[in-house]
């Protein structure tokens, strides 16, 4: 009777019990990852078929033909400035996310753990200004970069991004949590104000970092405005810009072409994210559990 009393518990620990709060949740995850992933799905579905096949007449849930699609990119590579443009995006990303950093960073470092004084006052200031929309400050912000002669230039395209009043606020949050034991142990070390930042704050906000680059790396690569603007010269297009010139109305390209540029112009966030997410996980698991 103890033999099959501890052979049914055995089997109850190595087969759970499913409720159907379980169910709801796994039900619930799946159709949020059907909905994100099916789009992106699609889309490499019309690139990889042959050109003409109607798609939307006749649907098809998976690729039909992968040498049409690698033709359908070797010709945007070759035929277009597409290759160009990526030099554009990712040196506009990555000056961008190395300027948010460094500037958040050092206001954060000031702003989280030290006080002076219009702290308070200047701090909501900069957090007034998330509620300012956009569309308010291009007008002068281009003739401020008209003026100083940045038009066509990778400065006028970088330099307005670089001052991020959200990269600020996330960095000031995770900062506050930060043990001001350590940073009193540097300064009876010896450390000075920039050693303390530079060699004990920066390796500690390390995750908040990564998850502010992954960010600023998403929206500078899909800013399609104010390179519009400030770029007029085609030879500096960005992505963006290019696949806006073959999504325009009167561009006469086919579906599929039209589907192969958005697939490249997504593939460069896909992997920057896909490659740093566990960080992004960190991240929140830190900060949620401080205190």
């Amino acid at each position: 009777m103890t033999i099959a009393l501890e052979a049914t518990e055995s089997r109850r620990r190595r087969w759970p019990t499913i409720t159907a709060w379980d169910l709801c949740r796994w039900a619930l995850a799946i159709s949020v990852t059907i909905v994100v992933v099916f789009p992106i799905w699609w889309m490499i579905n019309v690139v990889f078929t042959e050109p003409g096949t109607p798609v939307s007449i006749n649907p098809r849930l998976y690729p039909t033909s992968f040498a049409a699609g690698w033709d359908k990119v070797a010709m945007i590579l070759r035929e277009t400035g597409y290759l160009h443009a990526y030099y554009m995006s990712m040196a506009y990303a990555l000056l961008t996310i190395a300027g948010v950093l460094l500037l958040g960073s050092m206001a954060a470092f000031e702003f989280a753990l030290f006080e002076f004084p219009g702290k308070r006052p200047l701090f909501g200031l900069i957090m007034l200004s998330l509620m300012v929309p956009t569309a308010v400050t291009i007008i002068p912000t281009y003739l401020l970069t008209a003026d100083l002669g940045w038009i066509n230039t990778m400065q006028g395209l970088v330099a307005p991004g670089l001052a991020s009043a959200f990269g600020l606020f996330l960095l000031v949050e995770f900062m506050k949590g930060l043990p001001k034991e350590m940073i009193e142990a540097a300064r009876l070390d010896g450390a000075r104000h920039f050693q303390i930042y530079w060699h004990v704050v920066l390796p500690l906000t390390r995750n908040a970092m990564v998850t502010l680059a992954i960010l600023t790396f998403m929206k500078t690569w899909g800013n399609f405005i104010w390179p519009l603007i400030v770029l007029s010269n085609a030879e500096k297009y960005t992505v963006s810009q290019v696949v806006g010139l073959f999504n325009a109305p009167f561009s006469h390209q086919t579906v599929d072409v039209v589907m192969t540029a958005n697939l490249l112009a997504a593939i460069p966030p896909l992997l920057f994210f896909l490659i740093f997410q566990r960080k992004i996980v960190e991240g929140i698991a830190m900060s949620g559990s401080k205190g």
